[in-house]
């Protein structure tokens, strides 16, 4: 955690002082690596707010009658910015294009005008997925997004797993993991890839254990 805070800080302070040292010759440009810096402390963020969150506890009264989970924040403000630097460059070439009624002009315009569009559309998106919840679990059970829910009396085997990706490289030694939701429920296997979202692997698996043993505890048939 302390080695990603710190290559994320140099990274924040270089491109600082190039936004400052731009500032004086190309704005566009120097507006881009202010973006870029801006990222770098949302990712600063991340990390310190990842650290924090697996040292926090669950109990079963510290968690309300129903978990909500949604996508990270901090992901989709590093990807609306990240989006911004593609839109502020389609803008730049937009504005400074020389337009003339022949064929190339015309390509050129069409294209910048499709990425432009794409990636303000992709911007519109990410913040529509802020407010999107995908994950919620209560007494009865789990809910994937909009889909009927899935009662625990139906569901077996949940918990959280982890599958590492295989590089075509066999000398590689890094193999990334990535963390999944993952129960039966009746027959079907359902797994949803958890990386992404504003819990982290570790709390998720404590929500599961202790409305498991709501459930059972409960009375109800299982």
């Amino acid at each position: 955690m302390k080695f990603g805070i710190i290559f994320y800080a140099i990274f924040a302070i270089l491109a600082f002082f190039l936004v400052v040292y731009l500032l004086q010759y190309f704005i566009p440009l120097s507006i881009i690596f202010f973006i870029g810096v801006f990222i770098n402390i949302v990712f600063i963020h991340k990390e310190y707010s990842l650290h924090k969150s697996d040292k926090i506890e669950y109990t079963e009264h510290s968690i309300p009658e129903e978990i909500i989970v949604k996508y990270s924040r901090s992901g989709r403000i590093i990807a609306i910015a990240t989006y911004s630097i593609f839109v502020t460059l389609g803008l730049f070439f937009l504005l400074g294009l020389k337009f003339k009624f022949n064929g190339t002009a015309m390509f050129v315009l069409f294209i910048l005008l499709g990425l432009t569009g794409y990636f303000i559309f992709k911007i519109i998106s990410e913040v529509k997925n802020m407010s999107q919840i995908i994950i919620s679990i209560n007494g009865k059970g789990i809910q994937i997004k909009n889909n009927p829910r899935y009662l625990w009396n139906e569901i077996q085997l949940e918990k959280i797993i982890a599958k590492r990706l295989v590089s075509r490289e066999p000398k590689n030694d890094y193999k990334p993991e990535i963390n999944y939701l993952y129960f039966f429920h009746n027959d079907e296997k359902i797994e949803i890839n958890i990386d992404d979202f504003d819990i982290t692997d570790y709390q998720l698996a404590q929500v599961l254990k202790i409305f498991r043993a709501r459930f059972n505890n409960s009375g109800l048939p299982i």
